[in-house]
């Protein structure tokens, strides 16, 4: 027998093989996906099953690539094969293959839906229509012989095919991703609209898009992870399966601040590993305004001036927003002809059709000035007549400037009877009457304005009670009084500290600063609070020597004393030549390797800046040598403590030392207090004072703590340790 014909003949026999396996596969499993969605509501899927249904994100592209290979294969390849049976015999092959994984990835589906977490109704047209993929391709095999001879049905059915391919992608896509996940690239794009900062709403504006963009893609109607939606108020305020999502009474043991702090290889870490994650900003946003009461209404323009979630709001917010305007603009010699030196108009901004005018002259000013002006009320937004003899009866003629969005009326001679027709102005937003005579009442009747923002009302006369009682009624208005400092006592702002190192290596100068003159420093070094007698003042020219809590505080005669500053200031002495880790940190806290304790280089609050040596409920063992013998009686370890990121105080610190590396003895041993409760991340370094001794290796063995209490979120899981450097004196 010649050797192409034997070749062809194993050929057809190894395809008739697989063929076998293949028919038998998709068989067997379109007969069990069958039964399984005819008793779809009386299954239980046990845990192990469970783990079969997850694997239907992972061979889902098969039947996807084989269906498409073989529909190409059909329309563009088969007749223009000289080997008619070769190419049917593989195109055979090719269709039984995405058959059979068509029929194992819906059967691995069907599996999974049955978790919970899904949106009903989108879960059910995924189901039938990955199912009735499988089943078509099935059924076109059983048909084959009677399709493939007519190119009209099998180009139906390959379109049906195809079409239906997509709509399923679609259909999951939508479950896992969110809707239009497919179509997104090609839609036109939502712009983010902008948002002035007194229009600003820290919930709407701050706290929800870092929602919507983190967290709805797992947390919505279509797919609800832990039975936690979040796409409404009501839903966040619901929590879900393992409670409510915060808790303002205590931040810190809030379940979402509690997630998103959690190390990102933690089951639990909030988003999943793989997943887009929060920055640190907006970590802080979420944090500050849980801190705050988790209101849903508060105005960023409402929060004290010195408000962290005010200071954050100050750089993504704008003072005012560009406004789009949406009428024609004014001839260029219209304005022309109406603009002199006592009446400037001018556009807003290049090629804006909005207008400005200032008046100037006040003895050039009259009724006629503001009349000749309405040959442009529509395109004039601001009007500037502070300081012109304005009277009643003109604030009649500006109640006409339909578009008008800023009016200045200050230091003018009105008596604010006729105030009222300005509320009618659909458009205004901030209106002056400073230095003016208006009285509580006459505001009072700008209330019914439904766009007013902002009104300027010192110097009027109004009485503080009154003025009081007029906000209260008007919330969404803001009103500016001004300042008057007469009789109120202010705080002290606390000292800056502007020593950029904390670690001593002979001496230190010591460098605090207060902008306030007459203000007087006062400090401590044994952490007690400074009191305005007994703690020493501060001076310029003072060095640091020793380990410290330095907390200093400002006073002055007349003020309020200021908060604290405080900083921990290390000592240290001697550096070790090598720096060995016997038990290597965590591979997601690494920092710098064993370099990292012995550099002189302090870290921050933040432990995922890649500084910090972390150890996960392990021992950490590490071994420093020094090539000449050193005299040691203290040893500082520095450490971080953020409760809510599960890092606690470690369980025990020993240190072992000796000239050589196998005649280490015990020299001192620490337990650190652990915490009884919640608090704000702090940095802390624990000292271990042992007999002086003379040494060339020392052995340092801390212990995490293995279980959590049981009052911690956490509790049962194993605790963080982390390190940043280790002093020697």
């Amino acid at each position: 027998m010649p050797g192409h014909l034997l070749m062809n003949l194993k050929y057809t026999k190894t395809m008739q093989r697989w063929k076998t396996i293949l028919y038998n596969t998709a068989l067997c499993f379109n007969c069990l996906l069958l039964f399984l969605l005819l008793f779809y509501n009386s299954i239980a899927v046990p845990a192990w099953v469970q783990v079969l249904g997850r694997m239907h994100p992972l061979i889902i592209h098969f039947p996807i690539v084989l269906l498409l290979l073989y529909v190409i294969w059909q329309i563009w390849i088969y007749n223009k094969l000289e080997d008619v049976q070769l190419a049917k015999s593989t195109g055979e092959l090719l269709l039984l293959a995405a058959a059979a994984s068509a029929a194992i990835t819906a059967l691995m589906g069907v599996l999974l839906s049955k978790e919970s977490g899904y949106d009903a109704d989108a879960l059910a047209w995924h189901k039938w229509t990955g199912s009735g993929l499988a089943f078509v391709s099935f059924a076109w095999y059983l048909l084959r012989n009677r399709i493939t001879h007519s190119k009209a049905i099998t180009l139906v059915l390959a379109i049906t095919v195809c079409i239906t391919l997509i709509i399923t992608g679609e259909l999951g896509s939508a479950i896992t991703r969110g809707e239009d996940y497919l179509l997104a690239p090609v839609l036109p794009k939502q712009q983010a609209q902008q948002v002035a900062f007194d229009d600003a709403v820290v919930f709407t504006n701050m706290v929800e898009p870092i929602l919507k963009e983190k967290c709805v893609g797992c947390h919505n109607s279509k797919k609800a992870k832990g039975e936690l939606l979040m796409e409404t108020t009501a839903q966040l305020l619901k929590g879900g399966k393992d409670g409510a999502l915060w808790n303002t009474s205590n931040p810190s043991l809030s379940l979402l601040l509690k997630r998103v702090h959690l190390p990102l290889e933690e089951e639990k870490h909030m988003p999943p590993k793989g997943k887009p994650q929060l920055t640190d900003e907006e970590i802080m946003i979420l944090n500050l305004w849980i801190q705050s009461g988790a209101s849903f209404t508060t105005k960023v323009a409402t929060l004290p001036a010195n408000d962290s979630l005010r200071n954050i709001a100050a750089t993504m917010f704008t003072s005012d927003v560009a406004e789009v305007y949406d009428f024609a603009a004014a001839s260029d010699k219209t304005i022309a002809g109406l603009t002199n030196n006592n009446r400037v108009i001018t556009p807003i901004a290049e090629g804006s059709p909005a207008l400005t005018v200032d008046f100037y002259n006040s003895g050039f000013y009259n009724q006629k000035a503001l009349q000749e002006l309405q040959e442009l009320k529509e395109q004039i937004v601001y009007i500037n007549l502070s300081k012109m003899p304005v009277q009643d009866d003109d604030i009649t003629l500006l109640s006409q400037f339909a578009n008008l969005r800023e009016l200045n009326i200050s230091f003018t001679p009105i008596t604010g009877k006729n105030l009222a027709v300005l509320s009618k102005l659909p458009k205004l937003k901030e209106l002056s009457l400073a230095g003016t005579k208006v009285n509580a009442k006459d505001v009072q009747v700008l209330a019914t304005s439904a766009s007013l923002k902002k009104i300027f009302l010192w110097n009027t006369g109004i009485t503080d009670d009154a003025l009081k009682l007029i906000a209260k009624a008007n919330s969404s208005i803001h009103f500016e009084t001004g300042f008057n400092g007469d009789t109120v006592i202010m705080k002290l702002n606390a000292p800056i500290l502007q020593n950029e190192e904390t670690v001593i290596l002979d001496s230190l100068p010591l460098q605090l600063k207060h902008y306030v003159n007459g203000t007087t420093i006062r400090y401590t070094l044994d952490g007690k609070d400074p009191d305005s007698l007994q703690s020493p003042i501060y001076k310029q020219g003072m060095y640091l020597k020793q380990n410290g809590i330095l907390k200093a505080k400002a006073f002055k005669p007349g003020w309020i004393s200021s908060d604290v500053t405080q900083a921990y200031f290390y000592k240290n002495t001697f550096t070790p030549d090598v720096a060995t880790l016997v038990t290597p940190a965590d591979d997601s806290y690494k920092g710098d390797g064993a370099k990292t304790i012995i550099d002189h280089i302090k870290s921050d609050n933040n432990f995922r800046n890649g500084k910090w040596l972390g150890y996960h409920g392990t021992l950490m063992n590490t071994l420093l040598h020094f090539q000449k013998p050193v005299q040691v009686q203290n040893i500082t370890i520095s450490s971080l403590v953020d409760i809510g990121g599960y890092i606690f105080p470690p369980l025990s610190i020993e240190v072992w030392g000796g000239n050589t590396e196998g005649s280490l003895k015990l020299l001192g041993r620490l337990t650190p207090k652990q915490p009884t409760m919640s608090a704000p991340g702090y940095l802390q370094g624990y000292d271990i004072n042992f007999t002086p001794a003379t040494l060339q290796y020392i052995k340092l063995k801390v212990q995490s703590v293995p279980k959590l209490p049981v009052w911690h979120p956490g509790k049962g899981d194993k605790a963080w340790f982390f390190t940043d450097e280790v002093f020697i004196n």
